[in-house]
């Protein structure tokens, strides 16, 4: 069983690594596709925008 911020916690983590993974290929991938870069550049975005969200949220619902 877990809560919400226990959730919330792990879904940061799961972003973080997604994160991680799309600023790897995008290191692998420049200067030889333009269009995997600009993937990788979207997704980081997303990414952060989504890991952004999860701090706020975990900010909200932070155990008392």
């Amino acid at each position: 069983q877990h809560d919400i911020h226990t959730l919330l916690s792990e879904s940061f983590a799961h972003e973080q690594m997604a994160l991680n993974l799309y600023k790897e290929l995008l290191a692998e991938v420049e200067g030889a596709s333009v269009y995997l870069e600009e993937y990788a550049r979207q997704m980081i975005g997303q990414e952060e925008l989504h890991t952004l969200e999860l701090r706020k949220m975990l900010r909200d619902f932070e155990p008392k």
